[in-house]
């Protein structure tokens, strides 16, 4: 049997296991230092637990017990087994709301004939629920309070993201030219490579050449910085959600993973402040000689004029939360739906060329252009077939209620309440024919339907397919990323052909509220001898 250990994290009691197939996921735990700390860590968290619990809806029932000394093991429960709890409660609760101890802590998950209720609710909010969840008011995790404190960065991607221009196109694909040769190469021989690491490099580096421009795109430190902070975020703020509450201002200082949170976020300031000083040094020369000022079209500069119009300074502080933040959300959709996508189509080889056909055609007829994205339907489908059936999490739709909302079952949910939404809608054999087969057509065929033009693409969010969120709190950044995606992958469809490792299990791996492409899927790679044309003339 393999073993796979994931990064050191500071889980409490033992090493938990998960197996899929046969792989044995080992997540890592740290020991505590003596019993009269587990049992006082134990008694804080049953007072808090009991202080802090919502008595408005004791009535909506647990799939497992909450008990004095049970958290922590709902908790492990719900972390190392989720679709076995999730199948249990869909059998037992079938139509009915009820309640978790997830990996985030005690949740609602709202069964998906209720979606409409909270679809544009104002008093059920997303950010200010993701701000709780990842920890804004704590240091180092002041990009998440960024984006939660007013609607500066949705505005910013809004007003500039939403139809990716023309340049940012040619950008996108010049960078992942670059990017391709230099992490895949030119080799025709078949060679083996790991998906995630792969993907891992790839998206980060074009979501750099977009939000930093050219002065950091390529500069291996700011990379770095990058990847670190992405990672420490993730498992810190797991971490941090073991602890309890009333205990995280504290146990922050001493948790390695915000430790570096803080230390990279200092680097990524000085890094950025740099680019500024530059920035303003090649605006005052080009005054002096009577030129007009440079406009950067890039992030930096987009920043710069929306802190302008809101009489706002655009310093380093400013500009590194918003980079971080743009790159952790930018990084983990795409890059989770790149990885999947690219298994899937090695898992469906039959589909691979019928996808690089419509490809190919397209880039000769309208160019690396809006038009040919939008009329690429099969490798549109195969995206959002992929994010179908895998999305980033399994109950999804995170809200914090604002004031109490009664919904249209009866069911009153008091403020302070947290909920989720079952997303099993997204397999209904009502509106998907074999609902739990990958099938790359599926969403060409829908769209031919009445109202499926709209509806059936990627971009589209549905109360049966919500991979990027629904109603107002849709994702905004879901046309960035979907031409990210599309970028990228004419330059792999056309140059490149891959299939899986022998024996690598396609299956996503579920941990907490959380589905993730196998960390370990290997692909074979290598550069097509013979290439229609030179992407980069286009």
């Amino acid at each position: 049997m393999k073993s796979v250990v994931f990064p050191t994290m500071s889980l409490p009691s033992q090493s938990p296991l998960a197996r899929q197939g046969d792989t044995q996921w080992v997540f890592p735990s740290a020991q505590f230092p003596s019993y009269w700390f587990v049992v006082g860590v134990m008694a804080i968290m049953t007072i808090y637990t009991w202080a802090t619990s919502n008595k408005g809806i004791k009535f909506v029932p647990y799939i497992y017990a909450n008990g004095v000394f049970s958290t922590i093991g709902a908790k492990r429960i719900f972390w190392t087994s989720p679709l076995s709890v999730m199948k249990e409660a869909r059998k037992k609760y079938p139509n009915q709301p009820w309640r978790v101890l997830t990996d985030f802590g005690d949740r609602i998950v709202l069964p998906p004939h209720l979606i409409e209720d909270i679809r544009n609710e104002q008093n059920m909010h997303f950010l200010k629920g993701f701000r709780l969840d990842f920890h804004g008011e704590i240091p180092g995790f002041e990009p998440v309070l960024f984006i939660c404190r007013d609607d500066m960065m949705v505005s910013v991607i809004k007003k500039n993201m939403v139809k990716p221009s023309a340049e940012m196109t040619k950008a996108l694909s010049n960078e992942s030219e670059f990017i391709l040769s230099k992490l895949v190469g030119d080799s025709t021989d078949w060679h083996e490579m790991e998906v995630t690491p792969l993907v891992g490099e790839i998206v980060p580096r074009l979501i750099a050449r977009i939000f930093l421009g050219e002065e950091l795109c390529r500069n291996e430190e700011w990379l770095e910085i990058t990847r670190q902070y992405q990672r420490n975020w993730l498992y810190g703020s797991r971490v941090l959600n073991m602890v309890p509450k009333p205990l995280r201002k504290f146990a922050h200082w001493v948790i390695p993973e915000c430790i570096a949170l803080r230390s990279l976020l200092k680097d990524a300031r000085r890094l950025i402040a740099l680019v500024i000083a530059k920035r303003r040094e090649m605006r005052q020369a080009a005054i002096a000689a009577g030129r007009e000022a440079p406009k950067f079209e890039d992030a930096f500069g987009w920043m710069e004029e929306e802190a302008a119009a809101r009489g706002k300074i655009c310093d380093e502080v400013l500009l590194a939360d918003f980079q971080m933040m743009m790159g952790l959300v930018a990084f983990h959709t795409t890059s989770d739906l790149l990885k999947q996508f690219m298994i899937d189509l090695a898992h469906h080889e039959e589909c691979m060329q019928l996808v690089r056909e419509e490809v190919i055609h397209l880039l000769r007829a309208e160019g690396m252009s809006k038009t040919a994205f939008y009329k690429m339907q099969l490798l549109d489908s195969g995206l959002k077939e992929t994010q179908r059936l895998k999305p980033i999490e399994h109950i999804m739709l995170r809200r914090l209620v604002l004031n109490d909302v009664r919904l249209s079952n009866g069911l009153l949910l008091k403020k302070g309440t947290r909920t989720l939404v079952d997303s099993r809608a997204m397999r209904n054999p009502a509106v998907y024919e074999n609902p739990d087969e990958w099938d790359v057509a599926r969403f060409v065929k829908l769209r031919s339907q009445p109202g499926g033009a709209a509806s059936a693409q990627l971009v589209s969010s549905t109360a049966n397919q919500f991979g990027f969120g629904f109603g107002k709190h849709a994702c905004p950044g879901r046309f960035f990323a979907a031409t990210n995606l599309k970028v990228v992958l004419c330059h792999l469809l056309v140059k490149y052909e891959w299939k899986l490792v022998p024996g690598t299990d396609p299956t996503p791996v579920a941990m907490g509220v959380n589905l993730i492409p196998n960390p370990t899927a290997k692909i074979l790679i290598r550069r097509r001898e013979n290439v229609e044309f030179d992407l980069g003339s286009i």
